[in-house]
């Protein structure tokens, strides 16, 4: 029974002290301020690697920036065609309606020119 005892933890036991911090994380930013990690031959082995990391991100920032653009000018474009769409109606339906016969008629009255309609109808000469 007393071993029983010995291996119940007891409640009374202040609490483990807490582990002292390590300065490792101080030393790590001061040495990428300082420039020393690049001294290290592990980190000068991954340098190219970490270049063309670095390049690859600012072609996708680039390609980014240019989708963007070309996005603005398509719809840019796109609403220039609605527009130039709408004038090209508006005109042609003026067209039509200044070629027919009966405005081209009163369109010379107006403007002072006697001419009379035939009134025979068009024959095929052969």
């Amino acid at each position: 029974m007393a071993e029983e005892e010995a291996k119940i933890p007891q409640h009374d036991d202040p609490a483990p002290a807490p582990r002292p911090r390590k300065k490792g994380g101080k030393r790590l930013a001061r040495n990428i301020i300082s420039g020393e990690i690049l001294r290290r031959p592990g980190v000068r082995r991954q340098l190219p690697y970490a270049f063309f990391v670095v390049f690859l991100m600012l072609l996708y920032i680039a390609n980014g920036y240019r989708n963007q653009h070309l996005q603005r000018q398509f719809s840019r474009l796109q609403s220039e065609v609605k527009e130039l769409r709408t004038k090209s109606l508006s005109v042609n339906e003026r067209r039509m309606t200044a070629t027919r016969q009966s405005e081209v008629m009163r369109m010379l009255r107006e403007r002072g020119i006697m001419l009379e309609e035939s009134i025979v109808p068009p024959r095929v000469v052969e």
